[in-house]
């Protein structure tokens, strides 16, 4: 589940909502939650307001001096 998760963040460079992951993935939003808050305490994705965002993209985008978006939100982060 928690690859599965990642995976469909990473497909989303403009960040993902628990809503749409729902729907997507079609699994409640309570073991989403449950999954999505393990995935954020060991730092694997980053949440700003209501989104969802991949850390991994985030640092190997900023690697290549590469500037997304999403990338102003986590400055203030």
């Amino acid at each position: 589940m928690e690859e599965m998760i990642i995976k469909y963040i990473q497909s989303h460079l403009n960040g993902v909502k628990m809503t749409e992951m729902e729907e997507s993935l079609q699994q409640s939003r309570l073991r989403l939650g449950y999954v999505a808050s393990k995935l954020l305490q060991e730092g694997k994705i980053k949440k700003v307001e209501n989104r969802y965002y991949p850390t991994s993209l985030l640092l190997e985008k900023e690697e290549n001096n590469e500037t997304f978006e999403y990338n102003k939100k986590f400055a203030s982060v």
